[in-house]
């Protein structure tokens, strides 16, 4: 049976989508419990300090209902504009390009009153449609909670990792335990934790004064093992920059000194992560007499090759589960797998795997195993969709 209309133009998204994020070294997802900790905030600061030390930087507003990083950049009521089917971001700086949904609104306060779907559509057209070019950093700023926002980014940006902001008091704190089992739920590492509110340090005697106590941010990282990368005062100069659309580098205060500290323990924290992770990858590639199967759900065996620093180090065939719905990705993830090579495979099967932390890569040719993992390597398969020719009335290997 034939892939019908809707499903090609999926799966061509899909391939936009998977073409711009191999064009990104980082993906960080800034996210909260509950509202109001300034999350904003420090996604805006985290990415124009970045871009200050010479990183390209992409920053987009996943907040459809409450965007706010077009306010706090001085953007607010200048429109998106469009280039043929493409989103122009605008440029901030020459480092740093931003996304909004703001930019698509008539009227400033007019409200977006979407449902799910919709919500989901307009994220990965953002991630699909946009001429972001090449990014050293794509910070992606997401509504508090664990809602469709940052669920679609899990499932969408599938190597993307979480920098939490949380307030000192406990009432937050409940909330970033959520944020950090969400994570672990979706397999989303945790970059680290970030403390706002730390305390407000009076303008006039000097004094730091724990309005909303103080520590719980690196409390709570210490009790779930994740980076601490620092603590942010009440300043109520970033309350003034801010309304006037400027980032926290503009200010003379210790806040300015206090966000460069944060950059630092980011970066060191995401070069100790690199250096610290075996390079070792598990791929697993659907076969069929010794050659790639084009029908994923369907062949009589699956390859899982084992990948330690770019060199093949183990190799072994698996005969998978009878054929069911959700049964053979599942199976994938069990063993352990890490990345799989298809001809073609169907949404839902590709959620699956998603879900469960597996890089999929569809459009492979018919191949033997080594070959596709020797091509694979060299960043030479072209992901070019689903290619599905599956003729027996069961979709396009979505099971």
């Amino acid at each position: 049976m034939a892939c019908n209309s809707s499903d090609q133009e999926l799966q061509a998204q899909d391939q936009k989508i998977n073409n711009f994020l191999q064009n990104v070294n980082h993906k960080i997802l800034v996210m909260s419990g509950k509202g109001g900790v300034g999350k904003s905030t420090v996604a805006t600061n985290l990415a124009v300090f970045l871009s200050n030390q010479g990183y390209n930087v992409g920053l987009l507003d996943v907040d459809v209902h409450g965007p706010s990083i077009a306010g706090l950049l001085g953007l607010t009521g200048l429109r998106l504009n469009t280039i043929g089917d493409q989103f122009q971001p605008y440029h901030y700086n020459e480092n740093l390009k931003v996304v909004s949904i703001q930019g698509l609104l008539n009227q400033p306060d007019d409200p977006l009153i979407w449902r799910g779907p919709v919500k989901i559509g307009i994220i990965r057209q953002f991630l699909a449609d946009a001429n972001w070019g090449s990014l050293d950093f794509l910070i992606i700023d997401s509504p508090p909670g664990t809602g469709d926002e940052p669920l679609t980014i899990a499932q969408t940006v599938t190597d993307c990792q979480a920098i939490i902001v949380t307030t000192p008091q406990e009432i937050a704190l409940a909330d970033v335990r959520k944020s950090i089992q969400f994570c672990k739920k979706v397999n989303m590492p945790v970059l680290g934790i970030i403390e706002n509110m730390s305390g407000f340090v009076c303008p006039s005697c000097g004094n730091m004064h724990a309005i909303f106590k103080s520590g719980g941010g690196e409390k709570t990282a210490a009790d779930y093992n994740l980076p601490f990368l620092g603590q942010l005062p009440i300043d109520p100069n970033i309350v003034t920059a801010g309304d006037a659309g400027r980032s926290i580098d503009t200010l003379t205060s210790h806040t300015k000194e206090n966000m460069q500290h944060i950059v630092e323990q980011f970066l060191q924290k995401l070069s100790n992560k690199q250096k610290g992770v075996e390079k070792t990858m598990k791929i697993a590639i659907p076969v069929v007499q010794g050659k790639l199967c084009t029908h994923f759900g369907h062949c009589e065996q699956f390859a899982i090759i084992t990948v330690t620093d770019g060199k093949i180090v183990k190799q072994e065939t698996l005969t998978p589960p009878p054929h069911a719905p959700s049964v053979i990705p599942n199976w994938v993830a069990d063993h352990g797998c890490t990345d799989i090579i298809v001809g073609g495979m169907g949404e839902a099967a590709q959620a699956i795997l998603q879900q469960r932390g597996v890089k999929v890569s569809c459009g492979a040719p018919s191949d033997t195993p080594e070959n596709l993992v020797a091509v694979y390597l060299r960043g030479e398969l072209a992901d070019s969709g689903n290619t599905c020719d599956h003729e027996h009335g069961h979709g396009c290997g979505g099971h």
